[in-house]
């Protein structure tokens, strides 16, 4: 069972009352992560992407909407979704805190949302960004080069940005040749002070349950190896840039350090 931690005051020895801990657990953890079960997530990631790209749903309204993603959000929906259907344990640190799939509750972090892997994956996404994939050592470890990408690990927009990731891809499928990719991306403007005048109003495009998230439909695109470099299509909106690669830097989930 996953370790949580907790803090009690110290009281005399003549008091016998226990001192009670409730728990917010979205999912139960069961085992820890192995280097089969990581195996089986690389598997399964391009099925879980799939079903994410097509799923349909009828709101309380009565209308049918699609699952839409921002890019880093739809990466933390793949991993929680495996995750949760195997009883693993998951730790992802943001700007605002670490998250776990078993918390002690407080209220203010906690009541907002269901107690199941849609609840979690909401938490995490409302302050879950693109740069804190580059929590390497904590949310993830650095893959070396495209060559070792496997299906579940990130690509990084980021070395056109002083270094600061900005866009998320998730790997489907990886051949020296060619990479495929399934990304989340953002509507509308998604800067400030645009996106802090929205919050000021109550509109939130960080925020999942917010009617003004940024989310899309998530998009399919293709790597392929052009000489030194590779080109990228986007197989959606037909985009395509020559040797787009070198904007990008590569992670895999750091699965050791969810189980601590």
């Amino acid at each position: 069972m996953d370790e949580v931690k907790f803090t009690a005051k110290l009281t005399h020895k003549s008091n016998t009352k226990p001192h009670e801990v409730k728990l917010k657990v979205f999912w139960k953890t069961t085992k820890k992560w192995t280097a089969a079960d990581i195996a089986d997530f690389q598997n399964s990631v391009p099925g879980i992407a799939e079903k994410l790209r097509n799923e349909r749903y009828w709101t309380k309204d009565g209308s049918i909407h699609q699952d839409a993603f921002t890019c880093e959000d739809f990466a933390v929906r793949i991993l929680a979704q495996y995750a949760a259907s195997k009883g693993l344990p998951v730790k992802l640190k943001t700007g605002v805190r670490i998250f776990r799939n078993m918390e002690v509750y407080d209220p203010k972090e906690h009541d907002n949302y269901v107690s199941d892997m849609w609840g979690f994956a909401e938490m995490v996404m409302l302050s879950y960004g693109a740069p804190d994939m580059q929590r390497v050592g904590e949310n993830t470890l650095s893959v070396p080069s495209a060559d070792m990408l496997k299906p579940g690990d990130i690509l990084a927009q980021t070395n056109d940005n002083r270094g600061i990731s900005h866009h998320i891809q998730v790997c489907m499928k990886a051949s020296p040749l060619r990479v495929d990719i399934i990304q989340g991306n953002s509507s509308g403007v998604i800067v400030r002070p645009f996106t802090t005048i929205m919050r000021w109003l109550g509109s939130n495009r960080a925020d999942p349950q917010n009617s003004s998230y940024a989310g899309m439909i998530p998009q399919r695109g293709v790597w392929t190896k052009k000489g030194a470099g590779w080109d990228y299509h986007n197989l959606e909106t037909d985009s395509k840039v020559s040797d787009f690669m070198k904007a990008f830097i590569f992670f895999r989930w750091n699965f050791e350090e969810f189980n601590k």
